[in-house]
């Protein structure tokens, strides 16, 4: 039986798992110790993405070099000190490049949504929006 697309007058909003309500109430108690690695894990949100990733920015317009396989301990560190500064969570160097991990594969996987023709980019929520049936199309696939 052929699916028949109808649109829908409410496009869907996907928000980020990692994202804080209310970005001012940083809950400075964010890490906890998994007890399988004995690796303290740090759950970021979207002002403490916004420090290490300016940090990191900044690294590399300053003519710091990555090193072959990616950022350098110094970069990393340099991360570390803008986090804890700025949002009072300490993370460790083994928390930023799991974090940084973590972001490659959400924008990853942003892309391959938007490389859909029924996906859209709202610039003012900062969203990806698509009608109900398209996400039923995706989840069914």
């Amino acid at each position: 039986m052929a699916h028949q697309r109808q649109g829908s007058a409410t496009p869907i909003q996907v928000p980020r798992p990692t994202t804080a309500t209310d970005t001012d109430d940083i809950d400075t108690n964010t890490t906890q110790v998994d007890p399988n690695t004995k690796i303290q894990q740090v759950c970021w949100n979207d002002k403490m993405d916004g420090f290490m990733i300016i940090t990191l920015v900044h690294q590399v317009l300053d003519g710091h070099k990555r090193s072959d396989n990616g950022l350098t301990s110094f970069q990393v560190s340099k991360a570390n000190e803008s986090v804890k500064h700025g949002c009072g969570v300490v993370v460790s160097d083994k928390n930023v490049r799991a974090r940084l991990k973590t972001l490659k594969k959400e924008y990853a996987e942003v892309n391959h949504l938007l490389s859909i023709s029924s996906f859209g980019w709202d610039a003012e929520t900062k969203r990806i929006t698509a009608d109900s049936l398209a996400w039923d199309d995706l989840v069914n696939v």
